[in-house]
């Protein structure tokens, strides 16, 4: 058997209405009146509002799921309304169904997608003939997105192509890859490492005078630096490093019960592909930002009139008139072509907004009138950019047409389940207990761990390190001391900092070397890429089933969706009946 996959049987994805509900996804089979009897070789092709002719011409298309050149390709029309191939696989990429190249769809997968879009467009559809869409529930959400999607659409065009500025990616680079090569000794006793500050202090070398304590037993300390990121380390090692200029030593630092000094060798920048990636992309949000700033400061000198003079004389703080007065005041602090003027008391409440503990208290805090300015530049830029969109016709492109009949459809879709389909599920007891039953692996915690590691490039390096833990000495002092640490160069690396794990879903040569141990161990581990590792067991939390009285919310919530996909596609199949619906699609099996 050979799958010939037609237009929209290579189609696979969710609704075109964006995000919806989990209880949208519904597995559910279209009924044969949506589709038709495809003839083998030919897909189903009916035009919506039109019976077939019986000499009529029907085309057999094969095209790529993810094809450009097809993406505005209709593949069901629902009472004129079109689904589009771009719709549906923006919507499987949005779900992670797209199928993995040499890998077909699969029959099941189509079938129940197309029906969930069908579905879901006859709901709104269904949901607007009802008049839900002059409902303030929907009109005002649905205008205040239009709005802001209006401005966002405008700042895109004109900010779209922002080219990033070469030293700040340098910088940002940088500040993401830096690491310090390290070298250092600590002290038990804070005199010893006083004394070794004053020797330092009166010119002697570090590296001589570090050498004779470890030798003598009076410290501890590597012969060799290493590199280490600012972010593994502890804030006052931090602090100190980040003063100190290279070949220069640090004073005293108190690291728990211990005293070290250090010395900074080096400072690094290692390549790292992704990281200069990472700085490129916040670059280019940084310039796109300030030519957005710039832009407005250019339409705010054309469209705006600023009564300067009155804007001056401002004081929401003063007691006389009083802010309550000023919130009624109807002087014109500001005008924008186009647009209502902006007057002192609306300026004064949009300010008042600012304040979630109150104004009076802001007053009292002397507080307000720094917010003057910037308030008013927040209610000049949305009318400003939005006089401007309207110039410029964003309004009338598809794009921005497209995303507020989406957002509406949204939120049409959900206000009709809230309203007609909810009303209409009830839960019962048995449903919760039952579901429990069936399910109970799902409420029990798994066996949890807590790991950290030390990697080295040699094992007698790792046996070493091994023998100091087990000796009391404090871990982090040892990560930022140990010789010869490795440092990540595969993908096989392993690096494991104190975060809560699943222990079944550690790496099983990892798995195995940690089986048995108790909080507090430590274990040697080799791998195969030649690193050793030092493991240390932070904490071991077993496995824990879970009472059904503390899951019963989640279960109630899982029973209520499985139920609301039911409704959902039960009342798709009732409104397919009185709905005009053609599908342009077949699947064809040879």
């Amino acid at each position: 058997m050979k799958r010939i996959i037609g237009i929209a049987a290579m189609v696979v994805g969710t609704s075109s209405v964006g995000a919806l509900p989990a209880f949208a996804a519904v597995e559910a089979n279209p009924p044969a009146a949506v589709a038709g009897e495809a003839k083998p070789g030919v897909a189903a092709v009916q035009p919506a509002g039109e019976t077939e002719a019986a000499d009529e011409v029907s085309l057999d298309l094969r095209v790529p799921l993810f094809s450009k050149q097809f993406s505005r390709t209709p593949v069901a029309v629902v009472n004129d309304d079109p689904i589009l191939l771009e719709e549906l696989t923006t919507a499987l990429a949005s779900v992670h169904e797209r199928p993995m190249p040499g890998k077909s769809t699969g029959k099941k997968n189509f079938t129940a997608v197309l029906n969930r879009l069908i579905n879901v467009r006859l709901i709104v559809q269904e949901a607007t003939n009802m008049g839900l869409d002059e409902t303030p529930e929907v009109k005002k959400p649905v205008d205040d997105y239009a709005e802001t999607t209006l401005k966002e659409h405008l700042k895109l065009a004109h900010a779209r192509d922002a080219k990033p500025d070469e030293k700040v990616i340098e910088q940002l680079y940088r500040q993401e890859v830096k690491e310090w090569k390290i070298k250092s000794v600590k002290f038990e006793k804070e005199e010893d490492a006083k004394a070794l500050a004053e020797e330092l202090a009166k010119g002697g070398n570090f590296d001589e005078l570090a050498a004779k304590l470890v030798e003598s037993g009076k410290a501890e300390g590597s012969k060799e630096g290493a590199f280490m990121k600012p972010a593994g380390l502890l804030p006052q090692i931090v602090a100190a490093v980040s003063a100190m200029e290279v070949g220069k030593t640090s004073p005293v630092i108190q690291v728990g019960p211990s005293f070290t000094i250090l010395k900074l060798e080096e400072i690094g920048y290692p390549d790292n592909a992704e990281a200069r990636e990472k700085a490129r992309q916040q670059a280019t949000e940084i310039r796109r930002a300030a030519m957005v700033r710039e832009y407005f400061q250019a339409m705010k000198k054309r469209y705006a009139t600023i009564d300067k003079k009155l804007l001056d004389k401002l004081n929401f703080e003063a007691p006389k008139p009083g802010f309550k007065k000023l919130l009624t005041d109807k002087r014109v602090v500001a005008r924008v072509k186009g647009e209502k003027p902006i007057t002192v008391g609306d300026l004064a409440d949009a300010v008042a907004v600012k304040f979630y503990h109150g104004i009076d208290q802001a007053i009292r805090e002397k507080k307000v009138n720094d917010r003057i300015h910037s308030t008013l530049d927040e209610m000049l830029y949305n009318r400003v950019f939005r006089t401007e969109a309207l110039k410029e016709g964003i309004d009338k492109t598809d794009a921005y047409r497209n995303s507020v009949k989406e957002y509406k459809s949204t939120i049409l879709f959900g206000r009709f389940v809230e309203k007609v389909i909810v009303p209409e599920v009830k839960i019962t007891e048995g449903e919760v207990a039952d579901y429990y039953t069936e399910h109970k692996d799902e409420f029990s915690s798994p066996a949890m761990i807590k790991l950290k590691s030390l990697a080295f490039s040699k094992k007698e390096y790792a046996e070493a390190a091994l023998e100091k833990l087990r000796k009391g000495t404090d871990f982090a002092w040892l990560k930022a001391n140990a010789e010869g640490q490795a440092t990540r160069s595969t993908s096989t690396f392993l690096e494991f900092d104190g975060s809560t794990l699943v222990t079944k879903n550690l790496p099983a040569a990892v798995l195995e070397t940690v089986t048995g141990a108790k909080a507090g161990d430590f274990r040697l581990h080799g791998d195969p890429e030649g690193f050793f590792y030092v493991l240390a067991v932070v904490d071991l939390l077993p496995a824990k089933p879970s009472p059904l009285e503390e899951e019963r919310k989640t279960i109630v919530k899982k029973v209520f969706g499985e139920k609301m996909n039911k409704a959902v596609e039960e009342w798709g199949n009732k409104l397919k009946k009185a709905y005009s619906v053609q599908v342009y699609v077949a699947d064809h099996t040879h």
